[in-house]
């Protein structure tokens, strides 16, 4: 039987990596050999189960940027997003106007948020998203101060999503450009 093996507990782990193994020199493994002090088992391993794995370890997962001229570019040496299988790792967002980069809102922390959501907002539909997609977010304060003023417009952002995303929200001791909030997200495509 499978969950059996000559008194031998063998982990799913390793005939994991043994089926990793074998599909990496060519070939797949349909049975494995115990050896005790005075037996020898052989046993084979369930078509599904190697069907399963060979198919899960022989899928690459492209790692692809996202780029949108309707999000502020980078400030720095990292990407508006990238796109790893069907997982969406998008970057904090300021509120930076895109076409001139120079900050919106003047110190008001809703007028920020509402830029940083739009930023946001325009790297998830780059990538074929939309913010019912979005799974987690980081938010990022200058001061937690502020977060009920954030969230009034963080709930207006995420108000047709059936199952909102988790989240964390942290004051931060400084943030880039004198921001008063920073916002990254997790998508799933």
């Amino acid at each position: 039987m499978w969950s059996r093996w000559s008194g031998i507990f063998l982990s799913i782990t390793c005939v994991a990596a043994l089926l990793t193994t074998c599909r990496v020199h060519g070939f797949v493994a349909t049975t494995i050999t115990t050896t005790t002090t005075s037996t020898t088992t052989t046993t084979k391993i369930p078509s599904s189960f190697i069907n399963r794995h060979v198919a899960i370890s022989s899928m690459s997962k492209e790692i692809k940027e996202i780029k949108t001229e309707h999000a502020p570019a980078p400030v720095g040496p990292y990407s508006q997003a990238l796109l790893v299988g069907t997982t969406l790792y998008c970057s904090g967002s300021l509120a930076l106007d895109p076409k001139t980069g120079e900050f919106v809102g003047a110190g008001d922390i809703q007028a920020e948020t509402r830029q940083v959501l739009k930023n946001m907002g325009a790297v998830l539909e780059a990538a074929g998203a939309s913010p019912k997609n979005v799974v987690r977010c980081t938010i990022f304060l200058a001061d937690l101060g502020d977060f009920g003023k954030m969230n009034e417009i963080y709930s207006e952002f995420f108000k047709d999503n059936t199952v909102l995303p988790t989240r964390t929200c942290v004051q931060a001791g400084a943030l880039p450009k004198g921001a008063l909030v920073e916002i990254d997200c997790i998508a799933e495509l």
